[in-house]
Formats: structure tokens, sequence, C-alpha cells
């Protein structure tokens, strides 16, 4: 299908010339729908499909479903409520008031199960061929729109990474590789993965596939990595002296960093809380809680009652506080990078990144909040820290944990 429409003539002009409005609104729509997805660049043409999967709508097609049925249950058990109750002060207007909230599950599960639907119809094929390129774009209610370029004007094969956020609750991270043009609406998807395994190897391997430049985003802008360094060690790097480092400022330190150092290890923990925990998901479980106790209070429920009162105190405020005001600490020595997360009532958890594993340290970005980070990348997992600082501060600590690498594991 995408080898016939490419056939016909294209007004590349007009797609260029999109409103600055509208590349925004087709930045946000660009983000990734498959949770995993590979283009094969072995051999080419070659072309596929990133689409939502299809559990994920059957997910929340049965989830708007369960909400429907309960609203028909508790609208007939109301119903009965009503017709057998002897107590007959305003009844139609308790009536009225228990339709609405039963009628309001079945609006709230036609919403998710019409919009789930709608994903069926929401899809983007990309194409790659040998000396051009093309990107379709199929969305609900639309005429699809194809978008194609020669392959001459794609800048590289890029890496980066998106935090997702989920519910407000926490974040995992997103890790993406695509072939990037200046016109974001027409970089295609190569590989995107929840698990950032391997994600160097096949980085180099899908550069050297397309025989163009690897690029990552940094906060600075895109930069070129060259082939040969993508898979080395950060330590051998700095070693080689392919990362430049400096020594001169290292002593004005950022008010929003707490710095601990002596002969074996040097601690780093920045003030500020570092948590996808929202403000929102907090209110939300604080008022679960006193809903909780109210519910005991009206009823007058016994001694009993105490225990689930406990569980719920440690459900929705203990654990919120220690997710919500969560910090990182950063320690380094000889034996490589270690991540420790500062839990309020909590004692430290962590783990150690060995010197081996440790591939890149970067500012970036965020893609959903844009806000800036420290992101520390190792074979198989990733570390934010300090998001939300100002970039150069995070610029001085980047070059102050180089520095630190140098001495304690470069020179031990």
């Amino acid at each position: 299908m995408v080898q016939d429409e490419l056939s016909q003539n294209t007004d590349l002009d007009e797609l260029e010339n999109l409103s600055d409005n509208e590349e925004k609104i087709e930045k946000r729509r660009l983000r990734p729908l498959s949770t995993f997805f590979e283009l094969d660049v072995s051999h080419r043409p070659t072309q596929a499909k990133d689409r939502i999967s299809k559990k994920r709508i059957w997910r929340g097609v049965f989830l708007g479903f369960l909400l429907i049925l309960l609203g028909f249950v508790s609208d007939f058990e109301n119903t009965n409520d009503f017709m057998f109750s002897q107590i007959d002060t305003f009844p139609l207007t308790n009536k009225g008031n228990s339709f609405s909230a039963s009628w309001l599950f079945v609006g709230l599960g036609l919403f998710l199960m019409a919009t789930r639907a709608m994903m069926l119809f929401y899809w983007r094929d990309f194409f790659i061929g040998h000396k051009f390129a093309a990107v379709v774009i199929q969305k609900p209610f639309e005429h699809s729109t194809r978008m194609a370029d020669s392959l001459s004007e794609y800048l590289g094969v890029r890496y980066r990474t998106r935090v997702i956020n989920v519910l407000g609750l926490t974040s995992y991270t997103q890790h993406i590789i695509d072939l990037q043009h200046p016109n974001e609406t027409k970089t295609i998807l190569l590989y995107v993965s929840k698990n950032g395994e391997n994600i160097s190897k096949k980085w180099e391997e899908l550069a050297r596939q397309m025989q163009m430049p690897a690029l990552f985003n940094t906060a600075n802008g895109i930069i070129e990595i060259p082939l040969e360094d993508i898979q080395k060690a950060l330590p051998e790097l700095l070693k080689e002296g392919k990362v430049p480092v400096c020594k001169e400022n290292l002593q004005n330190i950022p008010k929003h960093f707490n710095i601990v150092e002596n002969q074996d290890f040097c601690q780093i923990d920045p003030n500020i809380r570092d948590s996808a925990f929202s403000v929102f998901s907090g209110i939300l479980c604080f008022c679960t809680f006193f809903s909780i106790l109210f519910f005991g209070f009206v009823f007058h429920l016994t001694i009993t009652y105490l225990p689930v009162v406990l569980i719920a105190l440690i459900l929705f405020v203990l654990i919120p506080l220690a997710l919500f005001f969560r910090r990182k600490r950063i320690v380094i020595s000889s034996e490589g990078i270690r991540i420790k997360s500062r839990w309020l009532f909590f004692p430290s958890l962590g783990f150690l990144i060995k010197p081996e594993e440790l591939e890149y340290i970067y500012v970036v970005r965020g893609t959903y909040n844009l806000k800036h980070t420290l992101i520390i990348g190792a074979d198989g997992q990733t570390s934010h820290i300090g998001r939300g600082l100002p970039k150069e501060d995070l610029e001085w600590l980047r070059n102050f944990i180089n520095v630190k690498i140098d001495h304690f594991i470069c020179r031990h």
C-alpha cells in the first residue's frame, strides 16, 4: 500500500511550509504508539506499522464494559431499595440522585470504550527505500497524510530516551532509536523498547546498516557519536581524552548539591525531590484515607476497624509521602557509580553501575515536562538525576562526576 502511494506525486513544498502551531501539534502526535517496535533495515525496501497493541485496546474496552455493568447494577439496586423502602421522605429526590450517580459510570464506560475503539484507526506506516523514505499517518475521521523525502536529507540515526509518567504514580524510561529528519514529522521510528539492554549495540547496528551518523539528543542539541565509540565504556573514553573535563570550577558548588568526599568515595546529594509521584496523586491518596476514616465514624465501627485504618495509613499516607519526597544520591568510588533512592521513613535503596557498564552521562530535556535532567546510561538501565534543576547546574554536575570517575576509576 505504501509503495503504491509513493508512486504518486507529493507536494513537499506544502508539507515543509507547515505553520509553527501545526508543527507543534504534529510533534505531540509523533510519540511512539507501540510499546515495542522494530523496523528491519537489514534489507530495503522495508516497511512497518506503528500502532497501539490490540491487547491495550481490548483491556480498555473491557474496563469500560465493567464500568457500564457497574452502573446498571448500581441503578438496579437503588431502584429496588426505593421500591421497598418504608421511608417516603423526598423519594423523588433520592431516586434522582441515585440515577445520576449510577449513570455516571455508564457514561465513563462508554467514553472509555469509544476512545479505545478509535485507536484502532490511528497508526503510522514507515517506509524506507534505497533513495527515499516516507511516513504515512492515519488518524480517525481523517484522510491519511503521506510525507516523503530523499534519504540524503535525513541527519542520521538518533538514540534518545523518553520518560513515561504512569498516572502520576510512577514512571519508566522508553528507549527510542529513529531516523531523524530536520522536520520531525518525517522522522522514522527504527526501534522502541522499555528494556534498554543492549541498546548501544542496537544503535550501532542500525547506524551501520543505514550508513549514517549516530546521533544523540542532548539539552544542547544533537551531537554526533563516532560509531567505534558507541559501545565503549565512559571510563575508557575518559582515558582516551574523548570526553573533555574541566577542573577549574569544581569548588564553585551550586546550592542545589551537597557533596561529601574522602579518599575512598564521593557522595553527591541533589537538594530536590526526584519522583514521578504527582501532587494530584498525593491528594487522591489523602482523600481516600480520610474517606475511610469518615466511613468508620459515620457507621460507628468498633475497634475491629482499627487494623483497616492502620493499613490505610500505610498505603495511602506513609508510602505516598515516601514516594513524593524521594531523593536521589550518587556515590562514586573505585567500584563504579551507585545510585541510591532516599526514602522518607525508609532505608536507602540503590544499585551499582560497574565501570565497564557505564556508557554515558548527558544533560537532556524531558519530553513530557520540558524539564532538564542529568541522565546516566548503563547497559540495561537508565537513571535520571536532578530532574527540574537549572541546566547550568546540571552541566556542572556532569563535569564534576566525570572528574571523579577519572579520579576514582580511571586512575585506580
